[in-house]
């Protein structure tokens, strides 16, 4: 058979052509629904973290006054910490211990205790240097006492005023270092 094409344009071109669009076409379509669908199930998600988050914050509300309560539990449990800390505490060995190392011609104008950092500080004014250092040896000595300082000291009207830091360890310590 003898075929005669008498048209001006190449029709079979024009046929792949379409039939390529057409496939690009579907391709395109398939991949919008997939998009579509991957959206969609991302927004379902999204919904459920929500909710997640709502009850997760409606659970934290809930815990606030447990915590609350938890933390005035903590606070009142160190009060009464420290209070029995205070009861261990005995002022008068204290001032025993302090006695037994103080020299004469010092006087006291002012003695303060933090019993939690054990810091104990004494102002006050010695008649002479001998006086001060005797003190401040006085204390290095005793075992109830650790790392004296004198952190201040001037002379006013024949007297010198002082500062002296230490730490005090109590008496365990004093037995302690007795039994040694």
């Amino acid at each position: 058979m003898i075929s005669i094409n008498f048209a001006q344009k190449n029709y079979r071109l024009l046929a792949g052509i379409y039939a390529g669009l057409v496939a690009v076409n579907v391709l395109l379509l398939a991949a919008t629904a997939i998009i579509i669908v991957t959206s969609l199930s991302l927004r379902a998600d999204l919904g459920t973290l929500d909710l997640r988050l709502r009850e997760m914050a409606a659970a934290e509300e809930k815990a606030k006054p447990l915590l609350a309560e938890r933390d005035r539990v903590v606070k009142d449990l160190g009060a009464m910490s420290g209070l029995m800390e205070s009861r261990k505490f005995s002022w008068t060995r204290f001032l025993t211990d302090l006695e037994t190392v103080f020299p004469v011609g010092v006087a006291l104008d002012r003695v303060e205790y933090k019993p939690r950092e054990r810091a104990l500080t004494l102002d006050g004014s010695a008649q002479s240097p001998e006086s001060l250092r005797n003190l401040v040896v006085g204390l290095e000595r005793s075992a109830s006492f650790k790392d004296p300082y004198l952190k201040h000291q001037s002379v006013d009207k024949g007297s010198i005023e002082f500062n002296v830091v230490a730490s005090y360890q109590g008496h365990q310590a004093a037995v302690v270092a007795q039994g040694k």
